[in-house]
């Protein structure tokens, strides 16, 4: 047992075979005698195996030795080291039994162990008709590792409702549940969500087996429940939804993938009684909607039916059946005033610029954080804006653009009137020069009335003269500036960022054509506050940029990033790493 390079070629020799549950099992030869000794005996034998490596060629052998390694208290071989730190999640990627017995035996001190996240390959959950992670493998790690809130299991089509319920017996504080395209059917999950009345993150995806009778468990067993993720369920319907959001009132987030599907059938006039009753508890804050084909605008009524009261954040993502209508009815229903704090709306299409503003006016005194991707409107006009629905923002300090060229003109027209509190400004993709005639005027605007901290611009159509719009404009307030993929940036406009943003804390030019003479002229008087400072695939700047920083008046100076900058080498990086901290 002692001969550790045998053993390793054993084990080497074990991970070039493609293995599963009956490989792993039949490794015990029929006139294998070590196996007919008691397990005592053989952990005795067992103690002489001081090399980790070699215990973990031995826990590859069969189910029994790798019991009888895990059983064993961590000083059996030798006292235990407080140096020997053990993370407590134990990932894993490309998993299968063997490889996650030796991982489990590896451990020294597996109570610390609370998360384990396994990932099968994609395509290689079963080969040649053997799974490689089966249900005794889940048994084996849940036995180990008794302390385990968290189980995330990605790929593991392999798996049966077996290993579902070994979690709910051998995981009692478990909290935290990720499924992602399992075989895992309604009897499994119903035994989690009955045995584990803690379970608090639930994320069901990809499951083709879990049907509406899950969503019952929950409701009758899983009280506690705060955050649900549904995902590519066919077999879940519209109406089981909303019974859980209806009889589960202390769920806080609930996110929505592909979901939705079927009509919906549920009285609300016959449940009135028990909707007023429960609504002064109903605690949903997010509600997460992405990609949800079959819902439509009537869907969103029937949310505004439930009254979530503390609805904080709602994302809709790409859901083409909803409108502004349907956001309307969610947002402007008289029995639940809409208190938003976010809103993230992706490749949503309002049919006017003031069916948009109209719905924005719903949310204007509470709005912190507006996101817009790909949005658009199917009629441009009017182009005017109506001040009667144009609501002040007072509390708004967050706006992202992304992709919305047609539409950022006139939806930042609306910012510049109703904002005076603003502090991060986004803006991926922007509007050529001949498209929106005014938006020099009204960035400007934006700019010079808020006292906007963070800037972000992404664009082909963004030049030198945007950048030096936004310098003199931010008037000294500006302490993050970020330009990346803008090729017709120069760097022509550093004398005026030297001028007007003395208090840059974060500096970021990616992919822009400077060079480190324009970078030399930006440092002249120095930036006394500058903590950051990223040039990545900046294709101009060379190795005597370190040296024109090294000169500057930099004292906060912590992290340059220079990757992928091919003018830069690792020798003159290396001379300045002591320094600061250098990416390359």
């Amino acid at each position: 047992m002692r001969q550790s390079s045998c053993l390793r070629t054993a084990y080497e020799s074990c991970n070039n075979v493609r293995l599963g549950y009956s490989n792993y099992q039949s490794r015990i030869l029929p006139q294998d005698l070590i196996n007919e000794l008691p397990e005592a005996c053989i952990a005795e034998i067992f103690r002489h195996v001081e090399n980790p490596e070699d215990r973990q060629s031995c826990a590859s052998v069969c189910w029994r030795w790798a019991n009888v390694l895990v059983s064993q208290r961590p000083n059996f071989w030798g006292p235990f080291s407080v140096h020997q730190a053990v993370h407590p999640c134990l990932h894993l990627s490309n998993v299968y039994d063997v490889k996650l017995a030796a991982a489990v035996v590896d451990i020294c001190t597996r109570d610390v162990v609370t998360d384990l996240d396994l990932h099968c390959a994609p395509c290689g959950a079963v080969v040649d008709g053997v799974p490689r992670l089966t249900d005794s493998a889940i048994r084996f790690v849940t036995s180990a590792c008794r302390n385990l809130k968290s189980v995330c299991l990605v790929d593991c089509v392999s798996l049966t409702d077996k290993a579902a319920r070994i979690i709910a017996s051998n995981c009692p504080a478990l909290e935290n549940l990720v499924m992602l395209q399992s075989s895992i059917s309604d009897d499994g999950l119903s035994q989690v969500a009955k045995q584990r009345r803690n379970l608090k993150f639930l994320h069901i995806e990809g499951c083709l087996s879990i049907t509406e009778a899950s969503l019952r468990a929950l409701v009758q067993y899983a009280k506690r429940l705060e955050s649900l993720t549904l995902g590519s369920c066919p077999q879940i319907g519209q109406d089981a939804i909303l019974s859980l959001l209806m009889n589960q009132p202390y769920l806080d987030k609930l996110e929505l993938k592909g979901m939705m599907t079927g009509e919906s059938h549920i009285n609300f006039a016959r449940q009135s009684s028990a909707l007023h009753q429960l609504c002064l508890f109903r605690q949903l804050s997010s509600l997460i909607l992405v990609k949800c084909p079959g819902l439509r605008n009537l869907g969103m009524l029937n949310f505004a039916r439930i009254h979530f009261r503390l609805l904080r954040h709602l994302v809709i993502d790409d859901c083409r059946g909803v409108t502004e209508l349907g956001l309307k009815w969610l947002l402007g229903n008289a029995m639940n005033p809409a208190k938003l704090k976010t809103i993230k709306l992706v490749r949503f299409l309002f049919f006017t610029y003031k069916a948009a503003i109209e719905v924005m006016s719903l949310i204007s005194s509470t709005i912190e954080s507006m996101i817009m991707d790909s949005c658009d409107f199917g009629m441009m006009m009017p182009h005017y804006l109506d001040e009667a629905v144009a609501c002040e923002c007072p509390k708004l300090k967050v706006i992202s653009m992304e992709h919305c060229e047609r539409t950022m003109e006139l939806f930042l027209l609306w910012v510049n009137m109703v904002c005076r509190g603003l502090k991060e400004l986004r803006l991926v993709g922007f509007p050529a020069r001949g498209q929106a005639s005014h938006m020099e005027l009204i960035l400007s605007g934006i700019l010079h009335s808020n006292g906007i901290t963070k800037v972000e611009l992404q664009s082909y159509h963004l030049t030198d003269r945007h950048v030096c719009i936004v310098a003199q404009s931010c008037q000294g307030a500006l302490q993050e500036l970020i330009l990346g993929e803008c090729p017709n940036i120069r760097g022509n406009f550093v004398v005026r960022l030297r001028e007007s943003c003395p208090n840059l804390i974060k500096l970021t030019f990616n992919h822009i054509q400077i060079s480190d003479v324009q970078i030399r002229i930006l440092m002249l008087v120095g930036f006394h506050q500058l903590e950051e400072f990223s040039l990545m695939e900046c294709p101009l700047i060379t190795d005597r940029l370190l040296a024109i920083l090294h000169a500057s008046t930099l004292p906060n100076l912590k992290r340059i990033n220079l990757s992928g900058c091919p003018n830069v080498t690792q020798e003159a990086v290396a001379i300045y790493q002591r320094r600061w901290e250098i990416e390359y």
